[in-house]
């Protein structure tokens, strides 16, 4: 008897290794965003689900531009039931329209609910100031209305000028607004949002 469990602990231990190995590895929830222009001209903005588990929906906020540049009509899609390592892909804008992002707001299945997980704002590094605190003065990428003074030792160098995505943690029961972060809030994190990269020769998502 003492013989068999000895030689069953190592399998269990193994076993136990590589489940918390897959659990890291692959976060029960995540998402990728990306900007993508296509031969016809429209405007699309791809969401990839990155977590373990399916995405239940993806809500994304835009806005058409005038000839100047100004914001005008605003915009919106929704994509649903992202499963994991797939991606969709909203359409904000056709040939001869000018259109920005401007927020992304995801969800995901709880208990047969859906139930918001993160916001995100597009964004771009209005300002730098290098040796401060928070080096990044960071404007909406399309509307106007809002700043936000971010920095991070852990995260990516940003450029000035360059586009990004601020994230936001949903907070359970406030109404999120979809063209501005929480006055006085400092997002979770701050990414680049560049535009997707050609699928590799052979691969689909």
């Amino acid at each position: 008897m003492p013989v068999v469990h000895l030689r069953i602990l190592p399998l269990i231990l193994a076993a136990s290794s590589a489940a918390m190995a897959n659990a890291q590895a692959s976060p029960a929830y995540g998402v990728e965003v990306c900007t993508l222009t296509g031969t016809s001209g429209e405007y699309s903005v791809r969401v990839r689900n990155t977590g373990s588990g399916p995405l239940a929906r993806a809500d994304i906020a835009g806005v058409r531009l005038d000839a100047g540049g100004q914001a005008g009509e605003h915009l919106s899609v929704s994509l649903a039931d992202i499963p994991a390592g797939k991606y969709k892909t909203a359409v904000l804008g056709r040939h001869g329209d000018s259109v920005a992002l401007v927020s992304i707001a995801t969800y995901v299945s709880v208990q047969g609910a859906e139930t918001r997980q993160e916001d995100l704002y597009a964004g771009k590094v209005a300002h730098v100031s290098p040796g401060s605190a928070l080096p990044y003065t960071l404007a909406p990428l399309a509307v106007r209305g809002w700043t936000v003074a971010y920095g991070s030792k852990a995260g990516p160098k940003l450029d000035a000028g360059s586009a990004v995505l601020l994230i936001y943690p949903a907070r359970p029961g406030k109404k999120p607004d979809a063209t501005r972060p929480e006055a006085g809030r400092t997002p979770a994190n701050v990414v680049p949002l560049a535009p997707c990269r050609a699928p590799a020769a052979g691969k689909r998502p």
